[in-house]
């Protein structure tokens, strides 16, 4: 059993003032417990003080199991240590009962560490041991430097006791915080000893006002009680000229596109379209986009992105899966479609829909009616539907819209897949304002040069991206020396913000105010924001994730549904408007996700358990720490690995399968780790291209190890950790490196032209210079690595340059051939 550290790496007071000197916080003992002591430890309220510091400190540290050692400032008090096991959730007298007989048992040395039963923490550990001293009074000098410390008295007269927090372990602030909760757990466990440990409260009432009340107080008066596309009709009314969507150089209003989607609603009617209805949209950012968006809305249905970029497999199973009623396409992706349930229907300017009147329609869904269901990643390896309603987009759009002060004249560039809900503020929060959603060639969508041209000639005002891709095109106006006078807005998503980016950013643009954005699909896009100030903080190890938004709400859990408090990591979840009805068609995984609160500080509430590892600062700001499954994500994109390694086991030969992601935050790697079955062979390259047609490509791994074997942990399971935090390519392994497998040559180019693609590629994904027949993706890059790359080498030629000519010679070859035809 381990010795207790506690985590306080926010928390921590520098080893100031004169020696041996400590705060002193008084813990209120419940009186029933400082009658003379009858258990043989000598001093009373010692076993329950000790049991009381065991729970709290187990909650705090998130710990089930440490050795909490008790020592003796004077007679006739012994030291001990006392073993603390809280699996399976005793009650407190159970844990009482143990500590008393813990308490009295003589204390064998040997079966702690030295120093009391704690090790020393380096300085930048974040890590503080903890002890529990029993006085002859309230003697601060009893605290040992650098360990905080639980002093209960043996003092004649009024029994009492005190948490010593000497320089270097809790600032004063935090330490009266933790002498709240000891208190507080105290009087409960007095209350009730045959309660479950795991539900007796910390918080004092002082904290759950702020952190249950008004850290949430977000109420505000916000125009959700409307539907999408009345928000829409009422900007087509009010500016029917001006230019919705701006389309390979050729505008289109709000009049014509509202125009076009009251007819093409009215044929989806003629169907039988209804609230309920499910209408899947198999078309690429586009005016048609908008228009079939606002026609399924209108006629009362939700609509089912379906990304055109999807393989085959993947758009098959969204279509087999949403159920849809029928599918809207363009003649191109049509005819890509797989076949499945529902009717094609054609969306042009020209088609049938022309004979329909293009008036509105009458209401025919209210906000508490879906508006759409996206697909996100699952653990069971098929995608999950997640099913939407008006009132929380609107609500999400609309508050961002009044913050920012978004409307006309104000211009978004269209990034964002179709499939990933921030597109949802691109197409519709920018356009219920009355601003303009300015929309990328096909073959420009991945090539910052492009969005550099089309932000220039179409005034973008507002960006709207995962921080990964504001990277990409931050790098080139850095690279160019670009200019962005009139960009004032960049809101980012879905992922870690580096905390050097924003600073970035200003000085390209010097009058943009920069919003950090979290939340899930699951609570209407974003649920958390976070305004980044000029010149951040360098300490941080990322960007705060911020306080919840409009009408939304915050709560940091621990395993047993307690609130947690200030700087003890919990589970975040969401509540509030903007929760979603639940996964399309999967009752119980909705159940599991979705759940009913009570707490008597709130009442009840429906929140939604995201995953996320997240603990409050004392201001209230949220900061995300990481997850607590194996759910990640990869420049924006929500994964589940448990999806992909669903996958690598379909990979013929393959017998076991492992998804990882390496690297930090903002530059995180997949990579997929496969154990061939007795006898056969399995290529990293087959493996990819296996996956590369049945997974977005943002889910493929840029780097597969073949291995013979996986590492266990002590209980038997496959050591996870220990794959993602080591370098690819275990001994014995064999990396898809190059395009035939075995490591590529490096060093040595003759071609100039193949030293500047190794150079860059070097570069790029932190290799040494690779060989000519090495290649790109199974050296770890990926869609957003080959953007980056592609900008550097060629940024008049799109990314899927890099894709058809994979390795460095390769790729030199097509670079000479397009300068030299």
């Amino acid at each position: 059993m381990q010795p207790l550290l506690l985590p306080v790496a926010r928390e921590r007071a520098t080893a100031a003032g004169p020696p041996g000197t400590a705060s002193v916080h008084p813990v209120r003992l419940p009186a029933q417990w400082l009658r003379p002591a009858q258990d043989g430890t000598g001093v009373p309220g010692l076993a329950e003080a000790t049991a009381v510091c065991a729970v709290v400190l187990a909650r705090h540290a998130g710990a089930d199991g440490f050795v909490l050692p008790v020592l003796p400032a004077g007679p006739p008090a012994r030291p001990a240590a006392v073993p603390v096991d809280l699996t399976g959730n005793p009650t407190f007298r159970q844990l009482l009962t143990h500590v008393r007989a813990a308490l009295r048992s003589p204390w064998d040395p040997g079966g702690a560490p030295a120093g009391g039963g704690l090790g020393e923490p380096g300085p930048g550990s974040g890590l503080l041991p903890v002890r529990v001293t029993v006085c002859r009074g309230p003697d601060t000098d009893a605290a040992d430097a650098g360990r905080l410390t639980l002093a209960v008295t043996a003092a004649d007269g009024p029994k009492t006791a005190v948490l010593l927090a000497p320089p270097g372990t809790l600032r004063p602030d935090a330490a009266g915080r933790l002498a709240g909760h000891l208190g507080v757990l105290a009087a409960a466990a007095a209350a009730a000893p045959d309660a479950p440990v795991a539900g007796l409260p910390l918080l004092t009432a002082a904290e759950e006002r702020l952190m249950l009340g008004e850290w949430n107080r977000t109420a505000a008066d916000l125009p959700h009680d409307r539907c999408l596309h009345e928000h829409f009709q009422d900007r087509a009314a009010a500016q029917p000229e001006a230019v919705a969507v701006w389309e390979g150089g050729r505008p289109t209003t709000f009049a014509a596109l509202n125009r076009r989607a009251n007819r093409l609603a009215r044929r989806l009617v003629g169907l039988g379209a209804a609230p309920g209805s499910v209408v899947g949209i198999a078309l690429p950012r586009s005016a048609d986009l908008l228009v079939s968006v606002l026609a399924v809305l209108k006629a009362g249905g939700c609509y089912l992105p379906m990304d055109p970029d999807y393989p085959a497999e993947r758009l098959a199973l969204l279509r087999r899966d949403g159920h849809c009623d029928a599918v809207l396409a363009s003649a191109v992706t049509a005819a890509a479609l797989p076949d499945g349930p529902g009717r094609v229907l054609l969306v042009d300017d020209t088609g049938d829909d022309q004979a329909e009147p293009a008036d509105d329609l009458p209401r025919r869904a209210g906000p508490d009616d879906l508006c759409y269901v996206i697909h996100t990643s699952g653990t069971t390896g098929e995608p999950k539907g997640i099913e939407l309603r008006h009132r929380g987009v609107v609500n999400n759009l609309t508050d961002l819209n009044g913050r920012f002060g978004v409307g006309p004249g104000d211009a978004v560039l269209a990034l964002s897949s179709p499939g990933f809900d921030m597109s949802v503020y691109e197409f519709l929060g920018v356009t219920i304002a009355g601003g303009t959603v300015v929309v990328p060639d096909p073959e420009g969508v991945r090539r910052p040069v492009h969005w550099a041209e089309l932000m220039r000639a179409h005034g973008v005002t507002v960006w709207n991206s995962a921080p990964a891709l504001l990277e990409l095109f931050v790098e080139h106006a850095e690279r160019t020396g670009l200019r962005l006078p009139g960009l004032r807005l960049a809101m980012l998503g879905g992922d870690w913000v580096g905390v050097t980016l924003p600073d970035r950013l200003r000085a390209l643009a010097p009058r943009v105010r920069v919003a950090a954005l979290g939340g899930a699909t699951e609570s209407s896009i974003h649920s958390t924001l976070y305004e980044v100030p000029p010149t951040g903080r360098p300490d941080w190890p990322s960007v705060p994730y911020g306080r919840p938004l409009a009408n939304q709400r915050l709560y940091i859990l621990d395993p047993g549904g307690q609130p947690v408090p200030v700087g003890v990591p919990g589970e975040l979840h969401l509540a509030g408007t903007g929760l979603a009805r639940g996964y399309a068609g999967r009752p119980e995984l909705t159940a599991e996700r979705f759940w009913t609160w009570r707490h008597p500080a709130v009442g009840e509430e429906r929140l939604y358990r995201t995953g996320d590892l997240a603990r409050y600062h004392p201001d209230g700001l949220v900061e995300l720490l990481g997850r607590l499954d194996f759910q990640v994500k990869i420049s924006g994109v929500r994964v589940e690995l448990g999806e992909i390694e669903h996958h690598l086991r379909q990979v013929p030969g393959v017998r076991h399968a492992v998804a990882v992601a390496t690297g930090g935050r903002t530059g995180r790697q997949l990579v997929g780790y496969v154990v061939p079955r007795p006898g056969d062979t399995v290529r990293p390259e087959a493996v990819r291209a296996e996956l590369a047609a049945r997974l977005p490509a943002a889910l493929v791994p840029g780097t597969v190890i073949v291995t013979d074997s996986l590492p266990l942990s002590p209980n038997g399971k496959v050591d996870r950790r220990r794959l993602a935090q080591a370098p690819p390519g275990p001994p014995g392994a064999r990396s898809g490196r190059t395009a035939d497998g075995e490591p590529g040559r490096h060093g040595g180019h003759a071609d100039p032209e193949e030293q500047r693609v190794a150079a860059v590629w070097a570069e790029v994904l932190q290799v040494p210079p690779p060989g000519p027949d090495a290649d790109f993706f199974a050296l770890g890059g990926d869609s957003f690595r080959a953007i980056r790359a592609m900008s550097a080498l060629a940024p008049d030629l799109p990314p899927t340059e890099l894709f058809r000519h994979p390795t460095v010679g390769a790729l030199a070859a097509r670079l000479r051939a397009v300068r030299h035809p």
